[in-house]
């Protein structure tokens, strides 16, 4: 849902508390057959980087992961360095649900939650935080990534310019931008527009795409955007 006066928080059940769709049942029973090759180099793993590179209009690097956590943790950990920072929403998924993973996958960095209406980062709060940011005090955090969840916890939707906004930023302060797309799809069907424009067309550089909310069985992807951080 898109921002209205009065926004009411909603709750969401986990996505491993639901069955998987029967189409996909089917789907996975069909394939599981014969020998394929390990460690990515079977054709599966090659249909889904092409499916995928169709899907956002630009080659792009996919690596399948099993949870939201693990997708979010691992994109994030390529993201910052151990003594950096990771600006989110003061709500996000990353830091209040996902048991430290963030920090201890990066090996130390710090996540800075921001207030902001609706469960999402404002641009303007966000530009603020990076102006206070001591760049270069080597007992401070420094800045690295900023992360977004697209829904929003609250199920709101950032708006292509918010998105353009936050990508903007992270571009001119040097860092990485990476969104939590676990209701990527709600998002997408909500503002009617491209999964490019919502993604790299704004300034993402790695995308947590979630499956496992839209019926499929503990299936989550990362899709890296910017060829520094495959």
């Amino acid at each position: 849902m898109n921002d209205h006066p009065g926004a009411v928080s909603l709750s969401f059940r986990s996505d491993n508390v639901a069955t998987v769709a029967p189409e996909i049942m089917r789907a996975l029973g069909a394939a599981n057959h014969g020998l394929a090759a390990s460690y990515g180099d079977d054709q599966y793993s090659a249909l889904l980087n092409r499916k995928f590179s169709d899907l956002f209009e630009s080659e792009v690097t996919v690596f399948p992961v099993s949870t939201g956590t693990a997708a979010n943790a691992l994109s994030l950990a390529t993201c910052a360095r151990p003594y950096g920072a990771v600006y989110c929403h003061e709500e996000a998924h990353i830091h209040n649900a996902e048991g430290g993973a963030t920090e201890a996958f990066s090996g130390g960095a710090k996540l800075i939650a921001l207030a902001g209406a609706n469960g999402k980062l404002e641009p303007p709060t966000l530009a603020a935080a990076l102006r206070q940011a001591e760049r270069g005090v080597r007992n401070r955090p420094q800045p690295d990534a900023v992360s977004i969840t697209q829904a929003s916890e609250y199920g709101t939707v950032y708006t292509l310019e918010q998105v353009a906004a936050i990508g903007s930023s992270a571009l001119d302060a040097g860092m990485r931008f990476h969104m939590d797309g676990a209701r990527f799809a709600n998002a997408l069907a909500t503002l009617g527009c491209s999964a490019s424009e919502m993604t790299w067309r704004s300034g993402v550089d790695i995308l947590s795409f979630g499956a496992t909310k839209n019926g499929a069985m503990g299936a989550e992807a990362i899709v890296v955007f910017n060829r520094e951080l495959v």
